[in-house]
Formats: structure tokens, C-alpha cells, sequence
């Protein structure tokens, strides 16, 4: 939210298939590191443990097309209702410590945040549906 580089310099985001299909409609190859279980993949580090895409600006390659995850940040999913179909966030570590974006005067983007955080959920029901539809074979 504010360009400090905080969020990127801590996990590698993961992406999903029709992630990692836009960012190499960008141009970009050979930016996921490995496959993890059940089918998720993550963004590379580079040497110094940023993600791939986190140029030496704090701003990111891939802004107009970055990972869901990279969209919520600094908020994380903590719960879902299925019942009333509601998201609960709540404010990622290091965040929480004193992230500009979210402690300075700005305000937060709530369409924005809400977008991805559906788009959270989904991809978890999705990797949920795929791990158990394996399991039962």
C-alpha cells in the first residue's frame, strides 16, 4: 500500500494457474521456484530473499497483475463463514508491527481488499476440493 517492500521481503507469494498465465502474458518466464503439495506454486526468491518481482524502487514487475495474496496484503484470511458467506481478516505479522500502508493517514482500498480476499477463499476451496477429490482415488 505504501511501497515499502516489507510484505515481498518476508514469503513468496504463491500463484495459481490463471495467475502464473498473466504474468507470462507479461513477458515473464521462469519466475516459480517449485511446486508445492497439492499443486500450489511459488514466485522465486532472488538472492536476497525478495520475491522475484520486488525491483531495488520497493515497487513491484508485476503490479497491474500480481497474486491475489499480493493484493491483500498486509491482511490475511483467518476465517470463513460459509453459512453467511463472510471473510474475516486480520492484519498480518510483520503488518501488524507498524506497516505504513495500513497506519498511515491513507484509506484503505475496501473494494479492493474484498476482491482479493474472495479470490483468497476460492483459490482454498479450489486446492481443498482438488486435495480431497486425490485422496479419494
Amino acid at each position: 500500500m505504501s511501497n515499502c517492500g516489507g510484505c515481498c521481503r518476508v514469503q513468496p507469494p504463491d500463484v495459481d494457474l490463471s495467475e502464473r498465465k498473466q504474468i507470462e502474458a507479461k513477458g515473464f518466464s521462469s519466475f516459480l521456484d517449485r511446486r508445492g503439495e497439492e499443486g500450489v506454486m511459488w514466485i522465486r526468491r532472488k538472492k536476497d530473499g525478495s520475491c522475484f518481482f520486488l525491483m531495488e524502487n520497493n515497487r513491484c514487475r508485476i503490479y497491474d497483475v500480481r497474486p491475489a495474496i499480493c493484493r491483500l496484503e498486509p491482511f490475511t484470511v483467518v476465517d470463513y463463514d460459509f453459512e453467511r458467506n463472510r471473510i474475516e481478516l486480520d492484519l498480518n505479522f510483520p503488518a501488524a508491527c507498524g506497516c505504513e500502508g495500513v497506519f498511515d493517514d491513507e484509506s484503505l482500498p475496501l473494494e479492493a481488499i474484498g476482491r482479493a480476499a474472495q479470490a483468497i477463499v476460492q483459490k482454498i476451496l479450489a486446492l481443498t476440493q482438488e486435495t480431497l477429490a486425490y485422496r479419494v482415488r
